[in-house]
């Protein structure tokens, strides 16, 4: 008896330490008010503005079901390429973020792309530095991997939609990294993000993380990207395209995150984009 009691006692208080040790940042975060609303088939969108990393972030999310809602990916050709909402008006989406890495010139993808089981994009060298990975579309399931670009294509043989990006936030619950790149800005200055992840129980996550907005919305480095994404209880988790790219939108409620590129702090400075993740 004194020895379960002693075990009794050393669990509650590991319990308490963990407790604890819980960050400023997960209590802010698990308190936050989302105002999520219905979409229909268990999907739902929400919208937060909190105090995380000493900062103010403006975080949308879109979340669904993967047995219930199926997901698309849309590469367009660059004279068909239009604003995340436009390409997912065209496509009949219920709901779209913006995908992957693109030429802003020529608006054709920098990354391996396979739209309707064609290949229509390869990663470029210069890409190389962050795009270490990619999500996959098969039936329902979405599917996101973690290799180099080479192995795209034999590991998602059967998948027919498939576009790369990075780089890859979580794996298996951990962070995908013991160490981001120190001298990269692209890691260590915070900006405008958009990620995708999936949980263990089967939900999506599409999430945009304003940036840019002193004030309002001021962004995420690499690694406070991985933060939230393991904040909201993600498995695994890819990062897309950011900047002035990063805009979640919805066809009931418009678009939710604050796009970057009118330079203003409203829900119309949306990019023209090359390709599109988004649900019917």
């Amino acid at each position: 008896m004194r020895i379960k009691a002693l075990l009794t006692i050393c669990l509650l208080g590991c319990g308490l330490g963990l407790r604890a040790r819980q960050t400023d940042d997960e209590r802010t975060f698990a308190q936050a008010q989302w105002n999520w609303r219905d979409l229909g088939k268990g999907v739902q969108v929400g919208y937060a503005q909190l105090q995380l990393f000493d900062s103010v972030q403006s975080i949308s999310v879109l979340r669904y079901p993967m047995r219930r809602v199926r997901t698309f990916l849309a590469n367009d050709s660059a004279a068909a390429s239009d604003s995340t909402s436009a390409l997912a008006l065209r496509y009949g989406a219920r709901a779209a973020i913006n995908a992957s890495y693109f030429n802003v010139k020529t608006l054709y993808p920098t990354t391996f792309t396979r739209d309707d089981g064609k290949q229509e994009g390869w990663t470029m060298p210069e890409e190389l530095r962050r795009v270490d990975g990619a999500v996959a579309f098969k039936g329902k399931e979405v599917m996101i991997f973690h290799s180099d670009t080479l192995s795209y294509a034999a590991k998602t043989r059967g998948c027919r939609e498939v576009i790369a990006a990075g780089p890859v936030l979580l794996k298996d619950g951990v962070e995908a990294r013991e160490a981001w790149p120190d001298k990269d800005k692209f890691y260590t200055k915070r900006h405008p993000r958009t990620l995708i992840g999936t949980t263990a129980d089967g939900w999506v996550y599409l999430i945009v993380i304003d940036g840019r907005f002193p004030g309002q919305g001021i962004g995420t480095t690499i690694h406070e990207t991985v933060e939230v994404a393991r904040m909201f209880g993600l498995k695994d988790a890819l990062n897309l395209d950011g900047g002035g790219s990063s805009v979640l939108w919805t066809k009931r409620f418009g678009t939710i995150s604050n796009p970057y590129d009118n330079r203003r702090f409203d829900h119309f400075g949306q990019r023209v984009v090359p390709n599109i993740i988004y649900i019917k």
